[in-house]
This record gives structure tokens, C-alpha cells and sequence, in this order.
């Protein structure tokens, strides 16, 4: 899949203003903000995230770190969907967002079979991947729709296990405490217990 096409055709920059970033000025606009982009904890939104270009090169990095700091099996999957649950993108084509959840999911697939090649997937592991990546990578409009867009938030009260709580953005954006991450106001819609990583999406 060719991730530096600038547009695909164009009726789609005349629709929907779709340009797409190459490769190339991807990697160098993350390497201004390197520790930031390779921090597993740290939380990404892009709030037009087209096919995932943005996406895909912000997982391949908190990735990396993942094998260069975590050797346990179950201490890699835990935080290889740490990383997955910290990037977000919104974007108004519906084609755009599944082809970008795609691309995030083989990402990861691609990256566990050549990492951890002689082992299998701990049971829930690749169901959860799945669950985060589809409440992660969103259709919405945030010039028109904006008052509709729920994001989910992920925190990790214990290691190995994860509460959920789903925040509408706008309320986000309308805080007017100094925002120091993505989630800051304290109400959420909606608040879910803590779930074992494996068990993530039930």
C-alpha cells in the first residue's frame, strides 16, 4: 500500500479537501517531536486523519519502544495496547477511516509475528486490538458535527488491566481549566469498570 500518494483523485480534494502528507515529511515532522512520538503513554488525536499516514508512523514507533523496553510476553501485549489506546483520529470519509483502522491493525499484526514470531497471541489479545482501533479511529465531522464526537479514554489503574470512561470532545474543548492532555474534565458520559487487557472489549 503506497502511503505517499498526495490525493487519490480529484473530486475527493474537491469534496472533502483530502490531501494526503507524504511519507517522507511524515517522518521528519515526528522527529521534531521525538520524545513525544515514541513515548508510549503519551496521547495522539488527529482530527483529520485521512487512510492513517499520521497514525500508522506514530504506532511503528511507540512499537518500537515496546520491544525495546518489554521482553515478557504478557508485559508486551499490555503495552502494545497501551499504545494502540493512545492514538485517536477523526475523519469525515467513511472509506478513510476503515482503511485506516486496517492499516493500524495489520501494523501491529505485522509487528508481533516478526517480534515474537515462536509465540501465540495471549486469548482476548487480538479481539481487544480490534475493539480499541474501532472506538479509536472514528467517522465524524469536526467542523459541522463536532457536538457528536465521543472519544474513549483508557487509563491503567493497576498493570495488566484498563478502565474506560467515553468523553464527548466538545465538552473537552470547552473547558476552560488549562488542558494538560486530551481527557482533563473530571464528568464523564459514561463510566465502565476495570477490565484485565484480555478482556478489554467485553
Amino acid at each position: 500500500m503506497a502511503t505517499d500518494k498526495i490525493f487519490k483523485t480529484k473530486e475527493r480534494v474537491r469534496d472533502l479537501a483530502e490531501v494526503f502528507t507524504s511519507e517522507r515529511e511524515v517522518r521528519s515532522m515526528l522527529d521534531l517531536v521525538r520524545y513525544l512520538s515514541e513515548n508510549v503513554e503519551n496521547t495522539f488525536l488527529e482530527p483529520s486523519c485521512g487512510n492513517g499516514n499520521f497514525l500508522v508512523a506514530i504506532l511503528k514507533r511507540k512499537l518500537e519502544t515496546v520491544k525495546a523496553k518489554y521482553r515478557k510476553q504478557i508485559d508486551a501485549e499490555f503495552y502494545m495496547i497501551k499504545a494502540v489506546a493512545s492514538i485517536y483520529g477523526i475523519d469525515i470519509s467513511e472509506e478513510n477511516v476503515l482503511e485506516a483502522r486496517d492499516r493500524l491493525f495489520y501494523e501491529i499484526k505485522n509487528f508481533y509475528s516478526n517480534t515474537y514470531n515462536t509465540k501465540k497471541a495471549t486469548e482476548g489479545f487480538w479481539d481487544s486490538i480490534k475493539w480499541v482501533i474501532k472506538k479509536n479511529i472514528i467517522l465524524g465531522d469536526m467542523l459541522n458535527k463536532i457536538d457528536n464526537v465521543i472519544l474513549v479514554e483508557y487509563t491503567t489503574p493497576k498493570k495488566y488491566f484498563f478502565k474506560r470512561q467515553e468523553f464527548r470532545l466538545i465538552d473537552q474543548m470547552k473547558n476552560k481549566k488549562r488542558i494538560e492532555t486530551l481527557f482533563s474534565i473530571e464528568t464523564p458520559l459514561q463510566n465502565y469498570k476495570i477490565s484485565n487487557y484480555q478482556k478489554l472489549c467485553s
